[in-house]
């Protein structure tokens, strides 16, 4: 297992659209209300990753959008991989999807924590 860690963060208070305890450390995204939702498909655009676990409907959603932060994985990613969001919101290597980020850190499983570097994607 690879030490997962966080620096240089720069992170944001918003409103949860929905209970997202379970999703710490899962990709989030804005929805048209300004509340933040899983980012759950290869092609969604990640606003950044959920720091905390808001256990209801309208709790503040602390979520980092800059810096390295702990980040679940969805498969073996190899360090200096770029990412994208997966299946279930887990992140796993690029392959079509929009890039989310460069692992910093390995992840050696499924569920397994890693470092990732937050990249700032740009969209038409």
């Amino acid at each position: 297992m690879t030490h997962a860690y966080e620096a240089d963060l720069v992170s944001q208070a918003f409103e949860a659209d929905t209970d997202l305890e379970d999703y710490q450390y899962y990709p989030m995204k804005m929805n048209s209300d300004e509340e933040m939702v899983l980012a759950s498909d290869a092609g969604d655009f990640m606003l950044g990753v959920l720091q905390n676990a808001p256990a209801a409907a309208g709790r503040t959603a602390l979520v980092a959008v800059e810096g390295i932060t702990k980040a679940v994985g969805g498969a073996v990613i190899a360090a200096g991989a770029m990412v994208q969001i997966g299946a279930g919101g887990k992140f796993v290597t690029q392959t079509t999807g929009v890039a989310a980020g460069m692992a910093v850190t390995g992840c050696g499983a499924d569920g397994e924590l890693f470092s990732l570097k937050i990249m700032r994607v740009q969209h038409d």
